[in-house]
């Protein structure tokens, strides 16, 4: 994530990479502690094979533009990296200081509905920000800012499939394989997140992504980031409806309403507009193919 050129950008080159892995590796002595070493292992294993099939469907999505793999992978790494560890600390701070002013009755519900969208969105929301500030000009239209949107996502979905799913399997190891809530805990949790939910963080950075795609062609300061703060307070707002359906709301069935009635939509809208937009970077690259 450089800025500068010459010595300052090679500094940067080496630095950058070193600081995303300190933070990872930051991430996952939080994830150990929770799940212990083996949750870490049992939880990277199908955390990669979902991050791959997740960060490939974007990918190949933006397979037309001609954006530099350093910054695609630059994507990836801050949401695996920064934006998760980010996320943690100060949910965590955040709990306890809501705990301590308030009650823990209030934290239960503020959490999930204002502490973790607020953060997670935000801290993702920041490589976004960057490149609206430092690349803009090299960010080739919408499609192109939803790719990178979508590899932030995929990469800050990679280190928190770790915790849950390394967690689900410790507990289903530790109680046995003959025990059937155990069991029934290990298949809800890999159907959430290997079935419903692979691409809900990409899809909430989308929508930060959109909105600062748009702000680019406005011309008023108040207007850029007017449009900006929209997308990613949309991407805030949907977030938090979902935890706390998940989390806090008093309805078992709420979060598979939540899904059916709002994210599906908003995913198929998404969907139905990116391949759109592929479909037409394609058509006018092979248009242009010919003409040359």
């Amino acid at each position: 994530m450089q800025t500068s050129t010459g010595p300052g950008r090679s500094r940067a080159r080496i630095l950058w990479p070193l600081l995303a892995g300190a933070a990872w590796i930051t991430s996952m002595v939080w994830v150990a502690a929770q799940t212990g070493p083996g949750g870490v292992v049992a939880g990277l294993v199908p955390s990669c094979v979902l991050a791959l099939v997740v960060a490939g469907a974007f990918l190949w999505l933006g397979r037309w533009e001609r954006a530099r793999p350093g910054r695609l992978v630059s994507a990836f790494a801050w949401g695996a990296s920064w934006a998760a560890f980010c996320a943690l600390c100060s949910q965590a701070a955040l709990q306890a200081l809501v705990d301590a002013t308030v009650s823990t009755g209030f934290g239960h519900w503020f959490r999930p509905l204002v502490i973790t969208p607020v953060t997670e969105e935000g801290f993702k929301a920041l490589f976004l920000v960057w490149l609206w500030v430092y690349r803009r000009r090299q960010i080739t239209g919408l499609l192109d800012w939803i790719v990178h949107a979508g590899l932030v996502g995929a990469g800050f979905a990679f280190t928190e499939n770790v915790l849950y799913l390394g967690k689900a399997l410790t507990a289903f190891a530790a109680a046995g394989t003959s025990d059937a809530h155990a069991a029934g805990r290990l298949l809800i949790t890999f159907f959430l997140r290997t079935v419903m939910i692979p691409f809900f963080h990409p899809l909430m950075v989308t929508l930060s992504g959109a909105g600062i795609a748009a702000s680019t062609r406005m011309r008023g300061r108040a207007a850029r980031t007017g449009l900006a703060l929209a997308g990613v307070l949309l991407a805030m707002a949907l977030h938090g409806v979902w935890d706390w359906a998940g989390l806090a709301g008093s309805d078992p069935y709420l979060i598979y309403k939540i899904y059916a009635a709002v994210l599906v939509p908003v995913f198929l809208t998404v969907l139905i507009l990116v391949l759109a937009l592929r479909r037409r970077d394609g058509r006018t690259i092979a248009t242009s193919t010919q003409a040359g």
